[in-house]
């Protein structure tokens, strides 16, 4: 289940658990900040709703297309909102962690006085300040105050 809720802390970093806690209050303070993030989570429950009562209806198309009734037209009923819900929620969920929350992450532990990339957590001990890029992913590196690497 690490897929769905990874620990977005990196695991090297020599950090206690009261201090990984305070990480994530701190991110989820950043995360609430942000009006756009609360109103995307609300939708995902929104979109459920509005796709899952017509869910039904594109089972029994799908079904219709796939040729044959009864058991195969209730088993693609029964079986498209069950697939509304792992899309909409489970995956849905998962997108919005990685790309919304991991973030908020990052900048918390930055704010904590470790040096990690803002986009991948990676942990840039140990570089010198010429290299202006993260080995991970290639972001652009920021020093610890928040300017670019060798900017001045």
């Amino acid at each position: 289940m690490s897929w769905i809720w990874p620990e977005y802390i990196n695991r090297d970093l020599p950090l206690s658990s009261r201090q990984r806690k305070a990480i994530l209050r701190d991110a989820w303070k950043l995360w609430f900040a942000n009006k756009w993030n609360i109103a995307l989570y609300l939708t995902l429950p929104a979109f459920y709703l509005a796709t899952v009562f017509g869910a039904s209806d594109v089972g029994g198309l799908a079904a219709t297309f796939v040729g044959g009734g009864g058991l195969i037209d209730k088993l693609f009923r029964a079986a498209a909102p069950a697939v509304l819900f792992v899309m909409c929620f489970v995956l849905g969920g998962a997108v919005l962690q990685r790309y919304r929350f991991a973030p908020c992450v990052y900048r918390a532990t930055r704010g904590h006085g470790y040096d990690v990339c803002a986009k991948c957590g990676y942990w840039l001990r140990g570089l010198i300040d010429d290299i202006k890029r993260c080995p991970e992913c290639g972001c652009a590196r920021r020093l610890a105050d928040g300017a670019p690497a060798n900017s001045g």
